[in-house]
C-alpha cells in the first residue's frame, strides 16, 4: 500500500509524455431516464509500475503557476481525445471539463485554449460544459470576463462543490451558472440528515431562481437520490450510477439504476403522501381535543389546564394561546422531557405579551382558515425539529382565541 508514496513522480517527464488519461463518468437525467454527459476525470499513468495517480495528487505537485497551467490544459486534451470517439456516434452527449480556476487570469484569459480544442475534436461549444470550483479563483475579475466570454461563445458554465466550506456563495448570482452542482459532503446521507436537506433545498430554490439546473454530485444509495429528486433535482452523478471508466466503456448503461431509483420515488412518495395524511388527522384529533377543554376553562386557569394537557401526548413540545391580533395570552408550556434537550442561552420559549403576528402559523388563520399545519422546523421554545399545528376556538366568554400546538418530529 506504500509504494507509490515511495516512487519518484516526476510530473514534468509526466507532462512531457504527455502520460495522462482521461476517464468519464456519466452524468445522468432521472426524468430522460438517460445518460445526457460525462465528466471528464484525468489519471496519472505510470506504466513500470502499473499505476493510476489521482488528480489530487498531480495537481499538488504541480507548485508554481506555468506548471498548473500546463497540466491543466493538458487534462482538457485528453478529455477531447477520450471524448471525441464517443461524440461522434451519440451526437446528443455532452462532455463535462474542468478548468483549475486558480490559473484564470489577465494573462490567459484571451487564450482560447478550450475553444480550440473543441475545433479541432469536432465537439460543439453547446456540448462542452465547463466546471470551475469558483473559490481557487484568485483573481475575481478575470474569473467574470471568463465566464462571460465563455457564455457569449456558447458554452455552458457549471459551479463545481457548491455548498462546500469554501465556496463563495456571492459570487453564484453574479456568474449565473447553467449548472450548480451540490457539493457530495451535503449529499452523502442527505435522507437521514435535516440540517443538509434544509442547506440543499435553499441551494436548489436558488438555483431555480437564478435559471441554473441543480446536480447532486456524489451519489451512492437510491435513498439519497430519492431525497433530491424530491427537492426537484433531475441531475446525478456518482458512483451508484457508474464509476470512472475508460471511455471505451462509454456510454454506460444505466437503466437498471434508473429503474430501481423510478420504482423507490413512486413508492416513497405515495407512502409519504399517506402517512402525511395520517399524521395529519392525528394532530388535528389532538389540537382539537386540547381546544375543546380549553373552551372550557376560565382565562385565569389556562396556564394550568395546558400543563396539565401537555402530557396528552408525549409527542407535545409546547402549547400556548393568542388572541386573534397574534398577541400571546397564555404562558408558553413545554413538556419538560423536550424542554430539558434544549441549549437554554439559544432557544427560550416566547412569554406572555409576544407578538406572533407574523408566524406562518398566525397568518392563515388571520385570511380565514379555522386550522393551519406548518412545515417542519426548529422550535426557538426548544431547538427540537417541530411541526405548529394552529387552530381557532372559543372560550367560556365566547372570544375566538388561537391554539398553537408544537408537536415533535423526529427528522434530524
Amino acid at each position: 500500500m506504500t509504494q507509490p508514496l515511495m516512487l519518484d513522480l516526476d510530473l514534468p517527464r509526466l507532462l512531457h509524455d504527455e502520460s495522462l488519461v482521461s476517464f468519464l463518468q456519466p452524468l445522468v437525467s432521472a426524468k430522460r431516464k438517460a445518460v445526457f454527459g460525462m465528466e471528464a476525470l484525468v489519471r496519472g499513468v505510470l506504466p513500470e509500475a502499473s499505476l493510476l495517480l489521482p488528480p489530487g495528487l498531480l495537481f499538488s505537485l504541480a507548485r508554481d503557476f506555468e506548471t498548473r497551467l500546463a497540466l491543466d490544459r493538458l487534462c482538457r486534451k485528453k478529455a477531447f481525445e477520450a471524448f471525441a470517439p464517443i461524440f461522434r456516434k451519440h451526437r446528443h452527449l455532452m462532455l463535462s471539463i474542468n478548468v483549475d480556476a486558480s490559473i484564470i487570469s489577465a494573462s490567459t484569459l484571451n487564450s482560447g485554449h478550450v475553444v480550440n480544442l473543441a475545433k479541432q475534436f469536432g465537439v460543439p461549444p453547446g456540448n462542452v460544459i465547463i466546471e470551475i470550483i469558483e473559490s481557487r479563483a484568485a483573481d475575481t475579475h478575470s474569473l467574470f470576463e471568463f465566464v462571460k466570454e465563455y457564455k457569449k461563445k456558447g458554452f455552458l458554465i457549471a459551479l463545481d462543490d457548491v455548498g462546500a466550506g469554501h465556496s463563495n456563495l456571492d459570487r453564484i448570482p453574479a456568474i449565473k451558472p447553467h449548472i450548480i452542482k451540490i457539493d457530495r459532503s451535503l449529499v452523502k446521507g442527505i435522507h437521514d440528515l435535516f440540517h443538509q436537506r434544509e442547506i440543499t433545498r435553499s441551494l436548489v430554490r436558488m438555483a431555480g431562481k437564478i435559471g441554473a439546473m441543480a446536480l447532486g454530485e456524489g451519489v451512492e444509495c437510491v435513498p439519497e437520490v430519492v431525497t433530491l429528486m424530491e427537492m426537484g433535482v433531475d441531475i446525478f452523478q456518482g458512483y451508484y450510477f457508474g464509476y470512472p471508466q475508460p471511455a471505451d466503456k462509454h456510454p454506460a448503461d444505466v437503466r437498471e439504476p434508473i429503474d430501481a431509483v423510478a420504482a423507490a420515488f413512486k413508492s416513497h412518495t405515495v407512502e409519504k403522501i399517506n402517512a402525511r395524511k395520517l399524521q395529519s388527522k392525528a394532530d388535528r384529533a389532538l389540537a382539537k381535543a386540547i381546544c375543546e377543554q380549553l373552551s372550557h376553562t376560565p382565562s385565569e386557569m389556562v396556564d394550568l389546564a395546558l400543563s396539565e394537557l401537555i402530557t396528552k401526548s408525549p409527542f407535545l413540545e409546547c402549547l400556548y394561546v393568542l388572541d386573534m391580533a397574534g398577541i400571546q395570552i397564555s404562558s408558553t408550556i413545554c413538556s419538560p422531557e423536550k424542554l430539558a434537550q434544549a441549549v437554554r442561552l439559544l432557544y427560550e420559549p416566547a412569554c406572555k405579551g409576544t407578538d406572533h403576528s407574523l408566524k406562518e402559523y398566525f397568518l392563515p388563520l388571520k385570511a380565514g382558515l379555522s386550522c393551519y399545519t406548518t412545515e417542519c422546523y426548529i422550535s426557538m421554545a426548544t431547538g427540537n425539529s417541530c411541526i405548529t399545528v394552529s387552530i381557532v376556538y372559543t372560550d367560556c366568554t365566547g372570544k375566538k382565541r388561537i391554539l398553537c400546538a408544537d408537536i415533535h418530529r423526529d427528522t434530524l
